[in-house]
């Protein structure tokens, strides 16, 4: 460990009279070796010694830099570093400091986040500290929702988004945790409104790198750029950020090690290595590596599914019309459905999923896609020209007229029922049309299943695992292969995807219909078939 220097005076400083107060921020880092002591893997239990870069870009800059009147510089501390850095752990020390160590009366700190359930994963590491040491068990109470120290009458509480709970209040410190996923800046508006009263508040927000023009963090971490670039004075603002470089290799372990300053440490090199190979084979996990292991800032939209493993999902790769014979091959075979209904004059897709029967085998997935035929006359001539190879390779079929045969797509799905073991029948929630509830009352049991995130991500993402672990057969149907090459996946600040046919270049309707299909494959298995025909129409997510 280097020997702590002074840090550098923020830009601007001088106008509130600033000087270094060295035993302020030794007494700071001392407070966490002395008093705590880590929670979880392979410290857990040992003494909490501040790693240089905790200490010397974080810890000492804050407690040690005074105003004039002898209250702290910083008010606002903006912090970005990687998943796997210990951040929460630090994060939760920081609450522990502000409320012991600031020796004021009354204190108030709030752990913040979007839901509850963050907000207490600081709150209860800190709890887990407190339990570790001696000296804090006699002077600090524990409770389910609160800390407490009857000493300084002061106290520690998660604090969530939501209406009510947070007007009236007067924190002396606040920890944001994971940012990114906050889609405003309401709650940290209300908590710097009620810090207005307190002498010295402080205020800390920790995060992994978020999503480009989206949410309260890319705010914030544009203004942190400004400040470190020198654009905006504001010497109360502390912005600490550990990220890759934007021109370099993001695949290189020069990236990692200056993303990651727990390098070697908490972050292993085995695994970054292993992370970075996954990322390698998929567009939408490169993107996952990049936010969060290498700490930069990434697109919402992206190109999903890898072409190259698309191509390896068969095993008769040279068979073009290997998706005939497996029609034929999965009669009597389990199977779930999903069916994405167009409008009248749009691709209606329907995509039946097989799992496997045995340990090794691919699952199978099925298409049918229909499309009026004078919509495909009024395509341009490279979309038009597409449209009918299509039909006439027999994965497309061309209704008449100008709108969709719906009866023609319900007499599909009964013929299927006749040939395959269909349990289930998702279908879009909000535009499950007459066709659905035909489908329900011919002993079709349909299931509304929500296009948004939260029904969405999880079959996404067992769909991305599907096409790049090669576990996958599909058939070399040509159309769903065109819209496997369309592919736009939209993530969400918690890390949430769902196909995106707003930002696709052109269709991924059958694309959809899989992720549908797979996603109703385990609420089916636990279903008791007898009881939908008495429920009607399910909701799925």
């Amino acid at each position: 460990m280097d020997t702590p220097t002074v840090p550098p005076m923020p830009k601007g400083a001088e106008q509130f009279g600033a000087w270094w107060d060295e035993a302020a921020a030794q007494a700071a880092t001392d407070f966490f070796s002395r008093y705590l002591r880590h929670t979880e893997g392979e410290w857990a239990g040992k003494p909490f010694i501040l790693a240089d870069w905790q200490r010397d870009r974080i810890i000492r800059p804050i407690f040690g830099w005074k105003r004039a009147d002898g209250t702290r510089l910083i008010r606002i501390v903006w912090i970005e570093v990687p998943r796997k850095n210990g951040k929460t752990e630090l994060a939760a020390g920081i609450s522990l400091l502000m409320l012991l160590g600031d020796g004021e009366k009354g204190g108030q700190v709030y752990s913040m986040a979007v839901d509850k359930d963050q907000a207490k994963i600081v709150f209860n590491k800190a709890g887990t500290m407190i339990g570790f040491s001696e000296t804090l068990r006699k002077n600090v109470e524990v409770y389910k929702t609160s800390i407490f120290c009857p000493q300084l009458i002061g106290s520690f509480k998660p604090l969530s988004s939501g209406p009510g709970g947070k007007h009236g209040f007067s924190p002396t410190g606040a920890i944001g945790d994971e940012v990114h996923e906050w889609p405003d800046g309401e709650l940290a508006d209300v908590v710097h409104k009620g810090m207005a009263a307190r002498r010295q508040p402080l205020e800390i927000y920790i995060t992994t790198a978020g999503l480009k023009d989206h949410g309260y963090a890319w705010e914030m971490h544009e203004l942190a750029l400004q400040i470190l670039d020198g654009s905006i004075v504001d010497p109360s603002f502390l912005p600490v950020i550990f990220a890759a470089n934007d021109d370099e290799d993001w695949t290189s372990e020069e990236a990692a090690r200056r993303a990651n300053p727990n390098y070697g440490v908490s972050v292993k090199p085995q695994f970054i290595t292993d992370e970075c190979a996954k990322a390698m084979r998929s567009p939408r996990a490169e993107n996952d590596y990049k936010r969060f292991h290498l700490n930069l800032w990434t697109e919402q939209a992206t190109r999903w599914i890898p072409m190259s493993s698309w191509k390896s999902c068969t095993l008769r790769p040279a068979d073009a019309t290997y998706w005939r014979d497996l029609e034929q091959q999965m009669r009597g075979r389990k199977c779930w459905g999903g069916l994405d209904l167009s409008s009248t004059r749009d691709i209606t897709a329907l995509a039946w999923s097989f799992p496997p029967e045995k340990e090794g085998d691919r699952w199978i997935i099925l298409w049918r896609h229909w499309l009026p035929a004078l919509t495909v006359q009024d395509q341009p001539p490279a979309r038009r020209m597409k449209y009918e190879a299509f039909a006439r390779s027999g994965a497309l079929t061309l209704t008449g007229g100008n709108v969709i045969d719906y009866n023609l797509i319900s007499r599909q799905v009964l013929a299927d029922r006749e040939i395959y073991d269909v349990q289930g029948l998702a279908v879009d929630r909000w535009n499950a049309t007459q066709t659905a509830v035909d489908l329900q009352g011919e002993g079709v049991n349909m299931v509304m299943f929500g296009q948004g995130f939260a029904s969405m991500s999880a079959p996404s993402k067992e769909f991305e695992r599907m096409v790049v672990g090669e576990l996958l057969e599909h058939g070399n149907n040509p159309m769903a292969k065109w819209m496997a090459e369309n592919a736009i996946v939209e993530t969400d600040a918690a890390g949430n995807i769902k196909p995106s046919k707003a930002k696709a270049p052109q269709k991924i309707d059958g694309i959809v219909a899989a992720v549908m299909s797979i996603g109703l494959v385990p609420t089916q298995r636990a279903a008791e078939p007898s009881i939908y025909a008495k429920r009607g129409l399910r909701m799925a997510g």
